[in-house]
């Protein structure tokens, strides 16, 4: 019962998915984030879903990617974007660390935040259309297991910014050995699913993945003191941009005859 409540409150938190509502204890708390990466998986099977359906209908590769990038917002009620956002209009305003957080913190939207959402989407659409077209699209899938593992190893290791931060709920010693536990096997798990689907893009990609996820901790370390709920949010869209660019650039190179 524990295992599946902890679950539900993982959707509940992380996704726009209705959950059975019931009394929250701390330690299904606690234990939530550990099932992080199954709501991205939850998000995997929805897009593939309405990948079929474009392919039935043999839709373009465009309009079916600006469909897929909409789903991404839609499925997660745009809960990472909007720490995404608080955190480019903080980066962007290239001001004092204090002054930084200050921006993080306001619960208004810069200019800043709006521009840089438009840049992320115009990456990861284009993005998904590149691989969707080159026949590669299942690889697409993994990014989002990838991402939120990548997310809680962050979590449970890298420096916070404060003891404010709503991080704080994941401390305690047991959660974090637990949480940081399945965020390799998760991992582990994506790296021998795509071996044994002979898919050595995806494995490419998520080694690139881990490169983004520690020069975020460089940049979250600099410019933040550590990091926060919203730099995981940054970090997270970033890094499925990343993931699927990764994966365009790799079939790319491979059908290239130098």
């Amino acid at each position: 019962m524990d295992f599946f409540r902890s679950m539900a409150i993982a959707f509940s938190m992380y996704s726009a998915i209705p959950m059975p509502q019931f009394q929250w204890d701390q330690k299904n708390y606690e234990n939530s984030f550990a099932f992080f990466p199954l709501v991205g998986a939850g998000l995997s099977g929805v897009m593939y879903l309405v990948y079929k359906f474009f392919s039935i209908f043999n839709f373009g590769a465009l309009p079916a990617s600006l469909v897929l990038s909409a789903i991404i917002v839609i499925y997660t009620g745009g809960f990472h974007i909007d720490g995404y956002m608080d955190t480019m209009d903080a980066l962007c305003s290239h001001r004092d660390r204090s002054e930084k957080i200050r921006i993080m913190k306001d619960s208004h939207i810069g200019a800043f935040g709006v521009i840089q959402l438009i840049v992320l989407t115009l990456f990861v659409t284009s993005g998904i259309c590149q691989v969707m077209s080159s026949g590669y699209f299942s690889s697409i899938l993994y990014a989002f297991v990838i991402s939120r593992a990548l997310s809680g190893i962050a979590v449970c290791t890298f420096k916070r910014r404060d003891s404010n931060t709503s991080l704080i709920h994941f401390d305690t010693k047991g959660s974090r050995q637990f949480v940081l536990t399945m965020m390799f096997i998760y991992i582990f798990a994506v790296i021998t699913i795509s071996f044994l689907n002979r898919q050595p893009f995806v494995i490419a990609a998520t080694l690139i993945s881990v490169l983004w996820l520690f020069l975020s901790r460089i940049i979250c370390e600099k410019e933040f003191g550590g990091i926060s709920g919203d730099t995981s949010g940054y970090f997270l869209c970033i890094c499925e941009a990343v993931f699927i660019w990764t994966l365009a650039l790799c079939i790319k190179i491979s059908v290239v005859d130098f």
